[in-house]
């Protein structure tokens, strides 16, 4: 009885410490497993608001002999519209204990940002810690309530398409691979998910499409009291959460932005694999377009706020305004063309968008991730040499052609001198040669034909998607951009390189006026070709 009592008072003792004690040294499972979601989107959600026991359902979908977590209290990742915190788990090893072992009860501990599970005994024999770090990527309806309808509606659609992606098409995608999905060309650039779950009961119906950005607004968007009271009690506990492995330096992997011709060329090589798990699989792209979006992009055009485009020709005058200053830049935007840049973007905008808004059954049209910045891709570093780019923040995933991801990614990611001379060229080309291997290596039968992207589509497409982001940016970015604000920004790498280096801008500036020409002629010949 000594000796049992013994053990107890020192199990919990080494919980403690653990849970006291800080470390750097997070430890994670070797094997990436296969996405062990759940299909449902009603089950307990855990919001910033919560108190921190609320989050033990969602870990133990990870780990479900969890001992206890943490919390670092400055660890919180806060964006437009999501928020993501890293979480420290202990649970016993593997080799030393199974759940069976471990009754839970809870109990806080010190401060707000931690959290002790105890765990009681059932038997004397020891069991060895250890510590996995997992990352909560988490949307919460009502910290989200300073927005306009329309851009909060935005929000919660990206949370609802990531976790569709996670739990009802990824399955799907590693199930058309000739392999076991763990063994999947596409499996090695996903990360592993454990949990992912949303509840927009009364804010967005379940068949509401995506795009459909002109839905009525389930509340009254009032400023008197009672409107904001009965806006927050429909808003309160709706939201959704996404539970993933840890991507950290300590794991091998970083985050950048800017980054090298050759690290985006390992991001470009990943999307291919992403753009070749769908193409031309009509079944799946509908299901794809029913299910995620029928238009894929956090910029494409019918998912934006309108008043982005009424707005467009104010926005590039202003833009012009303030950056015409030194006779380098005058130079460029006082060009026959690019003075007006803004009223032609804005009378091309639904030909460039309609141009790059694919059908499920068009020729090149695939599943695009949408939001294919540079911060989107985890990078392996110099530790983790046999790793693979990982692909993150499948939020705006949809119907499309995979060149509006490769236009933008390169735009975002890479600076302004290493795209001349050819690095723009061979950047292209790289994720070409890519997608045409991911391809063929789907292709099956004795009499299979080299499939192949024919360089004048592609070319026609990168520049559509060259336009168009250019359009997004401007409405967006560029109303209120200043030299200051450049200057401000340019270290922030979540911020397009088109937002915050003014010679990067200039060369984009430069280059969509020239292939802004080549479809405005398009656009007149169709016009004039129409019959009467």
């Amino acid at each position: 009885m000594q000796r049992s009592l013994f053990y107890i008072l020192l199990r919990l003792y080494l919980i403690s410490l653990y849970i006291t004690t800080s470390t750097s040294a997070f430890t994670i499972a070797k094997d990436r497993c296969v996405h062990n979601t759940h299909h449902q989107t009603t089950t307990a959600m855990i919001t910033s608001n919560d108190e921190p026991q609320d989050l033990l359902p969602i870990l133990k979908h990870a780990l479900p002999t969890i001992i206890s977590y943490s919390i670092p209290s400055n660890g919180k990742v806060v964006q437009a519209n999501a928020e993501g915190t890293p979480i420290l788990v202990r649970h016993p090893s593997s080799m030393s204990c199974t759940s069976e072992k471990l009754d839970y009860s809870k109990e806080e501990g010190e401060g707000e940002d931690r959290l002790l599970i105890n765990a009681k005994e059932q038997h004397e024999d020891n069991v060895d810690i250890e510590e996995t770090e997992l990352f909560l990527k988490r949307v919460t309806a009502t910290s989200y309530t300073h927005k306009s309808w329309t851009d909060m509606r935005r929000t919660l659609v990206y949370l609802r398409t990531e976790v569709r992606f996670y739990n009802e098409i990824v399955p799907l995608l590693l199930a058309e691979e000739n392999n076991t999905p763990s063994a999947s060309p596409l499996h090695k650039h996903l990360p592993t998910v454990h949990h992912a779950a949303y509840n927009l009961d009364g804010l967005i119906p379940e068949d509401c499409p995506t795009t459909n950005a002109k839905q009525p607004s389930p509340f009254d968007e009032g400023d008197d009291e009672e409107a904001e009271q009965k806006k927050h009690q429909l808003l309160k506990n709706k939201g959704g959460h996404i539970l993933l492995e840890s991507l950290s330096p300590s794991h091998g992997y970083f985050q950048d932005s800017p980054i090298s011709k050759e690290q985006a060329l390992h991001c470009l090589t990943a999307v291919a694999e992403l753009h070749a798990s769908a193409w031309g699989n009509t079944k799946l792209l509908q299901t794809i377009n029913d299910r995620l979006s029928s238009a894929g992009g956090s910029y494409q055009l019918s998912f934006r706020n309108p008043k982005e485009l009424e707005n467009m020709v104010k926005s590039w005058k202003y833009f012009y305004e303030q950056f015409k200053g030194n006779d380098k830049v005058t130079s460029i935007l006082s060009k026959d063309g690019i003075v007006n840049l803004g009223q032609r973007i804005y009378d091309m905008a639904e030909f460039v968008s309609n141009e790059l808004t694919p059908q499920v059954g068009d020729d090149y049209a695939t599943l695009v991730h949408g939001d294919y910045k540079a911060m989107n891709v985890f990078i392996p570093n110099e530790s983790n040499k046999e790793g693979e780019a990982i692909m993150i923040d499948f939020s705006c995933v949809g119907i499309g052609f995979g060149m509006s991801d490769v236009g933008m990614h390169i735009v975002h990611a890479v600076l302004p001198q290493d795209l001349d001379n050819g690095g723009e060229e061979m950047l292209l080309e790289g994720y070409l040669t890519a997608l045409e291997a991911a391809m063929n290596r789907k292709q099956t039968g004795s009499n299979k034909e080299k499939w192949a992207y024919p360089r004048d589509a592609a070319l026609r497409h990168y520049q559509l998607a060259c336009v168009d982001y250019i359009r997004f940016i401007m409405g967006r970015f560029w109303r209120s951009a200043t030299p200051e604000s450049f200057e401000k920004k340019k270290t922030s790498k979540n911020t397009t390189l088109i937002n915050r280096n003014l010679e990067a801008a200039l060369r984009f500036i430069q280059k969509v006026d020239i292939y802004l020409e080549v479809f405005e002629k398009e656009k007149k010949d169709r016009e004039a070709a129409a019959p009467l």
